[in-house]
C-alpha cells in the first residue's frame, strides 16, 4: 500500500515533468504532438478541479447555514446567485448571445454578475485607500521615494492636478504627464520586471523540486 500512495505517484511525476520539459526543447513531430495532448489533459484536470472547487464552496456555506454562524444569511445568497445562473445557463445552452441577440445567460451576466462584481470593485477602494494612507508614512528614505512616486501618479491622472503643476513648477517647463509616463515606463517596469524574474526564477526552483521529490507538499499529509 505504501508504494501505491509514496512511490508510484513520485514515479508519475518524475516521469511527465522531464518528459514535458524536455518536450519544449525537441523540435520534432512527436513532442508537438504530446504537448497538444497534455494540453487537452490539462483543460480536462482543470474542469475537474473547477468541479471540486465549486462543490467544495457549496459544503462550505451549508456548513455555516447549519451551524448559523455569523453571517450565515449571506451564504444563502452564494446559493441562491449559484442555482440562478446555472439555470439561466441551461435555458441558454450556454450561450451568452444567439445571433445577435441576449440570451437569459446573457442577461444573467449583465444585470447579476456584472453589477455586483463591480460594488466588489468598489468595496476594495476603500482598502486600497487605507493602505495608501498607512503606505505613505514617511518613515524612511524608501517611504519618501514611494510617496513621491505616489503623488506624481496621482496628480499626473487626475484634470486637478495638472493645473496644481502648472501653478506652482510650472516654471520648469515640464509637464507633469511626461513625469508620469517616466514613472511608469523606467522605475515602475524595472520594478516589475525584477518581481517577474524573481517569481519566474522560483517557479522553476519550485518545480524542479517538485519533479525530484523533495517538495511532495501534492501527496498530502500522510
Amino acid at each position: 500500500m505504501n508504494i501505491f500512495k509514496k512511490y508510484i505517484p513520485l514515479a508519475l511525476v518524475f516521469v511527465f515533468g522531464i518528459v514535458t520539459l524536455a518536450s519544449y526543447y525537441v523540435p520534432h513531430r512527436v513532442s508537438e504532438s504530446y504537448m497538444e495532448q497534455i494540453s487537452v489533459w490539462e483543460n480536462i484536470v482543470f474542469a475537474f478541479s473547477l468541479f471540486l472547487g465549486a462543490i467544495s464552496l457549496l459544503y462550505s456555506h451549508y456548513n455555516k447555514i447549519v451551524k448559523k454562524v455569523d453571517g450565515w444569511g449571506y451564504s444563502l445568497f452564494v446559493y441562491l446567485g449559484f442555482i440562478v445562473m446555472i439555470v439561466l445557463a441551461i435555458v441558454a445552452n450556454g450561450k451568452i448571445s444567439d445571433e445577435g441577440q441576449m440570451t437569459a445567460l446573457g442577461w444573467g451576466f449583465n444585470y447579476i454578475y456584472n453589477p455586483l462584481s463591480a460594488t466588489m470593485f468598489s468595496v476594495l477602494a476603500f482598502y486600497i485607500i487605507s493602505t495608501a494612507y498607512r503606505s505613505f508614512r514617511i518613515k524612511s528614505s524608501s517611504a519618501f521615494l514611494l510617496f513621491i512616486a505616489g503623488l506624481i501618479l496621482m496628480l499626473g491622472n487626475i484634470p486637478l492636478g495638472d493645473l496644481i503643476w502648472s501653478k506652482l513648477l510650472g516654471w520648469t517647463h515640464t509637464s507633469i504627464a511626461s513625469i508620469k509616463d517616466w514613472v511608469m515606463n523606467v522605475p515602475s517596469t524595472a520594478g516589475k520586471r525584477g518581481i517577474l524574474i524573481g517569481v519566474s526564477v522560483g517557479a522553476a526552483v519550485t518545480s524542479l523540486k517538485i519533479i525530484f521529490g523533495i517538495e511532495r507538499g501534492y501527496m498530502g499529509k500522510d
